[in-house]
């Protein structure tokens, strides 16, 4: 199938985009297409305008400073995978967004243009929840800052408006002697994940943790984030407290559809947790060492 008809327009300033956005009431922005395009050509999706972003400047740096990493909205998800000083900042990055779909969709996949589509299955979601990000977010009217634990209000939803452009993700520094972990299942190799845990495990200075959070992935209807701390704050990670942490899911409920039940997405996130956990513990282990 073809889209339907659409006016185009290619601004080449962020200051442009936002007039377009405010003239434009069923405008969508393009950036790497790789979830627009196919849902227009579907007629999923129909917009009136395109607004193609990708010769806009000033949206595709990415910086460190302190171990803090800033990542610009059209920053393809392969370079940021691939910049080792992102690696080395914060390693869950390029871990995580390494199972985002394929190396060809990766070289045209934004960073903003994930986090904004906001799909369930999102690597890339799950990690701004997981690493704490916060989220720049411009409009005509103005600047604000959302984090990313507040961003996602559903499939496909965020706090975003019509009127509004991602510019900017920022991750804060990982705190000293922090480990990550990542763990996905899915049907098929580079499929949609069925389910998946992000985990960080930050130790005190006896090797036990100090703090530890999880996301999980598919669960919820929105990346559903996990403070363990109170169950592993002044332990070591082993059987007992890996069993406390899988029970302390017991509540949540995943959706089942026609790729997996909900039982199935609930067992699967048990397992994922505790594997990302003690991954992340044992991350967290060797950079003390």
């Amino acid at each position: 199938m073809k889209s339907a008809a659409f006016s185009y327009h290619a601004p080449t300033t962020v200051d442009e985009v936002l007039r377009l956005l405010t003239e434009q009431p069923d405008a969508r922005l393009l950036a790497g297409g790789q979830s627009l395009v196919p849902r227009m050509n579907l007629r999923v999706e129909k917009p009136a305008t395109i607004i193609d972003i990708n010769r806009v400047a000033g949206l595709d740096g990415v910086t460190i400073e302190a171990g803090a990493v800033t990542v610009g909205a059209l920053v393809r998800q392969q370079t940021l995978i691939e910049y080792d000083g992102v690696a080395v900042a914060h390693p869950l990055l390029r871990e995580a967004g390494g199972y985002a779909g394929f190396r060809a969709t990766r070289h045209r996949g934004t960073v903003g243009g994930s986090i904004a589509f906001a799909a369930p299955w999102a690597e890339l979601s799950a990690t701004t929840v997981a690493l704490d990000a916060t989220i720049t977010i411009r409009s005509a009217t103005g600047q604000r800052e959302v984090a990313a634990r507040s961003f996602f209000v559903g499939p496909y939803e965020t706090v975003l408006t019509a009127a509004e452009l991602i510019t900017e993700v920022h991750f804060p520094a990982a705190a000293a002697r922090t480990g990550f972990g990542f763990h996905e299942v899915s049907p098929r190799y580079r499929d949609y994940a069925t389910a998946a845990a992000a985990a960080a495990v930050t130790l005190a200075a006896d090797g036990t943790c100090a703090t530890a959070e999880l996301v999980l992935l598919r669960v919820s209807a929105t990346p559903c984030h996990v403070t363990l701390t109170s169950i592993l704050a002044g332990r070591h990670v082993d059987d007992d407290a890996l069993v406390e942490v899988v029970s302390a899911l017991s509540g949540i409920d995943p959706p089942s559809d026609i790729e997996a039940s909900g039982t199935h997405r609930k067992r699967l996130a048990g397992t994922l947790a505790r594997r990302a956990i003690t991954t992340a513990y044992a991350r967290a282990q060797e950079v003390v060492a």
